[in-house]
């Protein structure tokens, strides 16, 4: 009876023992290098940036500690379909990231615009997808522009043609290679921080997209899927309290 006793008790206690250590085991995130959103150093670590902050302030609100890393983007997202990564830091959303993402409220919402060379005749604002005709479009490879970008994509024919970075699109663009290119304002002026003379031969016009919000990402198969409600709670005080705006208001680049 006692040896019975025993291991019912050996059978209980072992789960709250598991649950206690997973508790105390940081989430791994992830982004990728996406100014000023998201920096990292030469090893992958996150030093700084808008989701960064965001990520760590939710933390220290929720007391669950976090491991941040930088990676190619395809890999993050790839990683947290697979649970290798407990959640994204910061992204858009569409269907096909809602089958493995469960995703928070909205921080922050933002809209692309389109950017042109200067010089270029062709440049001018575009409201529909419609106008977007005939024109060699760059995309960055991986990321998200929207269901109605992408219905319009296939109902118009667009040309599309992707890279792999913002700053690289905009090299592209300079050259002759793309016509236009789809950015956010924020996203697009800070990836030109480095690059004054490139800056100062591109324009940006306001284009068909809608404002879309910008948000964390939970892996469906790892740690932190079932915390979305203490996640979207502490955004909810983070907008009401100011704190989200006190994060953008900040200089991103103090931390390169």
């Amino acid at each position: 009876m006692i040896r019975l006793s025993f291991l019912f008790l050996l059978f209980f206690s072992v789960p709250v023992l598991h649950a206690e250590e997973a508790a105390g085991e940081p989430l791994r995130f992830c982004n990728s290098h996406w100014p000023p959103y998201s920096y990292g150093d030469a090893d992958g670590q996150a030093v700084g940036g808008y989701a960064v902050d965001f990520i760590n302030e939710i933390a220290r609100r929720i007391e669950r500690p976090v491991q941040l890393h930088i990676l190619p983007w395809l890999r993050c997202l790839k990683m947290a379909e697979d649970g290798t990564a407990d959640g994204i830091m910061l992204l858009t959303e569409n269907d096909e990231r809602k089958h493995f993402l469960v995703m928070s409220t909205p921080l922050i919402w933002d809209a692309n615009l389109l950017w042109y060379r200067g010089d270029n005749p062709q440049a001018r604002a575009r409201l529909s997808f419609a106008e977007l005709q005939g024109l060699r479009i760059g995309v960055v490879t991986g990321f998200n522009y929207g269901e109605s970008f992408n219905s319009a994509v296939e109902q118009f024919n667009l040309t599309l043609d992707d890279a792999p970075s913002i700053v690289s699109n905009f090299k592209r663009l300079e050259r002759g290679w793309i016509d236009v290119f789809l950015v956010n304002r924020m996203a697009g002026e800070y990836s030109l921080h480095d690059y004054p003379q490139l800056k100062s031969r591109l324009v940006a016009q306001q284009g068909p997209f809608e404002a879309v919000g910008f948000r964390i990402g939970l892996a469906k198969t790892g740690r932190g899927a079932g915390l979305i409600d203490q996640f979207d709670q502490a955004i909810r005080d983070m907008l009401q309290d100011g704190t989200v705006v006190r994060i953008m208001s900040s200089e991103p680049f103090d931390y390169l």
